[in-house]
């Protein structure tokens, strides 16, 4: 505490420490303590939407201001970006080669989607699940607060602001990411290792299948890596030079990051220490109105924490499962990590050279640290982000061990292991130029060398099979649906699914789900009295029932006797079968089942 009260040599700058106390103690009441999980899920579904555009706003200005001040470096790189652009613009095109243009994480990404349909129509932070036509205008009808951060969201509703909706806009801005990404990791190996450090770090990251499978899907994990590494340069920029404009970006970088992740808040904390490192640098106290405010501008994360633990309908737990987090997951957790990051085969989106060449880059960093804490060596500004940075992705690590569903060879949740992969890189580039200075240029050689290898041996097996995309049956269900659906005659109808009516939902269809359905047989019947659609479809699992190999309806998606389906269409996707239905007709509800006349009708589930 001595060298931090030498920084605030004035009562202005006490004052300003008592402020940024006092926000702390705020935030921690208003979003822990005085605001209910019900009232925060309200101020988030209406204000949300306004906190970001100020948030993003604010983000924006401090950055044209820092960027006004730097004109002459990055004017100069404009001018002439030379080979490196080719580099970086080769590397962004393989990324986004390496795998399909396609929805990877169901239904995930449909309701990041429909969250962000939602934000771009009302401005309001919400889900939509249920949206009808009415007067030419696509109204929602019912939506739900999503689990998710919605920095992304309210990204992908700008475009469609400015471009107008299209579901291919979430692939566009992941592509955009996939390219922002790879050259904002440039520049900081860059500043770390040097020219030949980057490149092989940008080499590294881009022929790992995993980093493509994520950009050309339409989740959030390109848009968190991607701010991820942003705040590190940021953070890099304010320890070189701190001053308040540049910690100001910092701290609303990372805000903006918590928003990226569920877990990204836990950059927080070593953000924290880089500012106190910026602090001892400059020889004084920089808290500039933002960094006062942080604390404020992080309720809105909280809230949203707090509504996820009070719902554990949004837990989605398997089977006997309880809490989200536990170290009874811990042993398989590890057992799936070690696998997915030294797996040589191609059925897991890994690079085991990635995997190696980091592994050895950790040895090396950990064997400097501990000399550097021997001997107080003066630590490189851009080192000592690193490796508070890479405290934090370790800690991030280790917190999602514990996590119920966080098998890193689980194709689904794979994508955990972004962060770890990119602080792989950096390790490994640095280990490899710190082998450099001492055997000369034949280290780059078989450095490079090594990432053609794994690309003939491994990566591009993987690549070429693309069994994420090929083994996602569900995915090829709802691709079959949908074309179905569009073969058919012109014209308005309703899908009743058995899977998500987000999807149609998207799509401009009305939708409901099958349970939904089920209780709404006399609204059924009266709009196909009515003519209300051109005709309903029901979409049906069918399952073996018998040891011969005959299918049967999934209890799940059985519809009431009262239904009366005619079959449209059948087709098998691995052990099971997809049908397809149209509703022919509804009979009236028996009399000892019908409500009395001034019974409101039961409301529908929200999901």
């Amino acid at each position: 505490m001595s060298p931090l009260t030498r920084l605030v040599p004035d009562a202005a700058a006490r004052q300003r420490v008592l402020l940024f106390l006092l926000s702390g103690t705020v935030a921690l009441a208003v979003g822990f303590i005085l605001v209910s999980p019900k009232l925060a899920a309200e101020m988030i579904a209406q204000g949300g939407y306004y906190y970001m555009l100020a948030l993003f706003s604010a983000f924006v200005f401090f950055g044209l201001r820092v960027a006004r001040s730097r004109r002459e470096v990055w004017s100069a790189w404009l001018r002439r970006p030379g080979w490196t652009a080719l580099a970086l613009l080769g590397a962004t095109l393989f990324a986004l080669w390496a795998d399909t243009y396609q929805h990877k994480i169901l239904f995930d990404e449909y309701v990041l989607q429909a969250t962000a349909f939602h934000m771009h129509a009302t401005k309001e932070v919400g889900a939509m699940i249920r949206a009808y036509e009415l007067n030419g205008t696509w109204l929602p009808i019912d939506t739900f607060l999503d689990k998710r951060p919605y920095f992304f969201t309210f990204l992908l509703s700008l475009m469609h602001d400015l471009t107008g909706y299209r579901l291919i806009n979430a692939f566009i801005l992941n592509s955009v990411f996939a390219g922002v990404f790879l050259s904002l990791t440039y520049w900081f190996a860059r500043q770390l290792t040097g020219r030949l450090g980057a490149l092989l770090a940008v080499a590294l990251l881009a022929t790992m299948p995993l980093l493509g499978q994520n950009a050309t899907s339409a989740g959030m994990e390109m848009h968190n890596l991607t701010m991820l590494v942003l705040v590190m340069c940021l953070a890099l920029l304010y320890v070189r030079a701190p001053d308040t404009d540049r910690l100001a970006l910092l701290c609303l970088g990372t805000v903006l990051l918590a928003q990226s992740r569920y877990e990204s808040a836990i950059y927080v904390a070593p953000v924290a220490a880089i500012v106190v490192a910026g602090w001892h640098r400059a020889g004084r106290m920089l808290l500039p109105g933002i960094a006062i405010a942080t604390p404020l501008l992080l309720i809105p994360y909280a809230w949203h924490n707090r509504i996820l633990s009070a719902t554990p309908l949004l837990w989605q737990l398997g089977a006997g499962q309880t809490e989200r987090f536990s170290t009874g997951y811990l042993a398989t957790n590890l057992a799936g990590a070690i696998h997915f990051f030294f797996n040589t085969g191609n059925r897991l989106a890994n690079s085991w050279y990635l995997s190696v060449l980091g592994l050895c880059g950790l040895a090396w960093v950990a064997v400097r640290g501990f000399r550097w804490f021997q001997h107080r060596w003066v630590v490189d500004p851009a080192a000592k982000v690193a490796l508070i940075m890479g405290a934090g992705v370790a800690g991030n690590f280790v917190m999602v061990q514990f996590y119920y569903w966080a098998r890193l060879d689980d194709t689904v949740t794979s994508r955990f292991a972004l962060p770890a992969t990119l602080m792989l890189a950096l390790a490994g580039a640095t280990w490899v130029t710190s082998l450099s200075r001492r055997w000369g240029a034949p280290v780059w050689r078989i450095a490079f060398a090594g990432v053609g290898a794994f690309l003939l041996v491994s990566g591009l097996p993987a690549i070429a099979y693309r069994l994420y995309t090929t083994e996602n049956l569900v995915m090829k269900e709802i691709d079959w649906e949908r074309e179905f659906v569009l073969a058919r005659p012109p014209g308005t109808r309703l899908i009743i699914s058995n899977k998500s009516s987000i999807p149609w939902v998207l799509w401009q269809t009305p939708a409901l789900i099958g349970g939904v359905a089920r209780q709404r047989g006399e609204q059924l019947r009266y709009h196909l009295s009515q003519g209300t659609f051109c005709e309903i479809i029901v979409m049906q699992a069918l399952r073996p029932t018998t040891v011969e190999g005959e299918f049967g309806v999934d209890p799940d998606d059985l519809m009431p006797a009262n239904f009366h389906l005619e079959t449209l269409a059948e087709k098998r996707f691995g052990g099971r079968m997809d049908r397809l239905s149209r509703l022919v007709s509804v009979d009236p509800a028996p009399e000892a089942d019908a409500k009395p006349p001034d019974q409101p009708a039961p409301s529908a589930p929200s999901s």
